[in-house]
């Protein structure tokens, strides 16, 4: 892989787009990073990643960018502990096994497996959102159903160690199903996905996957765009930060569904 100054200024912008959404949405960044890592270099001339370098890349910013962006929304209350512990912990559980077992699946698998996942959120996300007055419910009064959420999270932190990308699913999990306030449900995600995005980032690091140089140029550029990330998230509406979410998510699942059915 080139390691050129335009190429790592490219990786950097990349990064901070990446970082920028997780502060913002709290889906992690894995849902943008995948394709902007493995679609935008060469479109701009520079050679295609490997989608599992790409995997492993994408772990690594988002576990940095998660961390600092979660403590952000910690600092403004809007971290739900009981549920950020029973999904993180049964995830992060997940998120290990998908990690290691990454090692030895295909290309084409990955790419299914993303396509499959994006198509799952988009039909949650028609479901009917909560009613604004629970908009306003503070975080203490918030009640979860521990035990089913822990279940459906150990498959979701499969699906993150496989990919690098699957905390997306949390953020309409949590609004849709289980009836979450918005900034709750993004607050709470972001802890989440610190939580088995480090465990996915550890089975690909015990494992050599990560391509060291462009970690260390994405991980501060993550970082950074996590934090003016959030700082925009304060300024804007449950229904906007809703509506922005869907509009992003319907985007990637239209580009992954075609590179499925027709190539690149």
């Amino acid at each position: 892989m080139t390691c050129e100054l335009p190429f790592i200024v490219t990786i950097a912008i990349l990064g901070a787009m990446g970082g920028f959404a997780a502060g913002l949405l709290g889906f992690g960044g894995g849902v943008v990073m995948f394709p902007l890592l493995f679609y935008v270099p060469p479109l701009l001339g520079f050679e295609k990643l490997d989608p599992k370098a790409v995997a492993a890349l994408v772990v690594s910013q988002v576990f940095f960018s998660t961390l600092i962006g979660g403590a952000a929304h910690w600092r403004s209350g809007r971290v739900h502990l009981t549920l950020t512990l029973a999904a993180g912990l049964s995830s992060a559980a997940g998120a290990f096994m998908g990690g290691i077992g990454s090692k030895w699946v295909s290309e084409s698998f990955l790419f299914l497996l993303f396509g499959v996942v994006t198509l799952l959120v988009g039909a949650m996300m028609l479901l009917p959102a909560p009613p604004s007055h629970r908009e306003e419910v503070p975080v203490e009064m918030v009640t979860v159903p521990t035990l089913p959420l822990s279940i459906v999270s150990v498959v979701i932190g499969a699906i993150i160690g496989f990919l690098g990308a699957g905390n997306f699913v949390f953020v309409p999990l949590l609004i849709y199903v289980l009836k979450v306030p918005t900034r709750i449900s993004i607050g709470s995600s972001l802890f989440i996905a610190m939580l088995n995005t480090f465990s996915g980032f550890l089975g690909k690091l015990l494992t050599w996957q990560i391509p060291l140089l462009m970690a260390l140029v994405i991980i501060p550029a993550g970082i950074a765009g996590a934090l003016a990330g959030e700082s925009l998230h304060r300024r804007l509406s449950p229904q906007v930060l809703r509506h922005i979410y869907a509009a992003m998510v319907a985007v990637i699942t239209v580009r992954i569904w075609i590179t499925l059915l027709v190539g690149d």
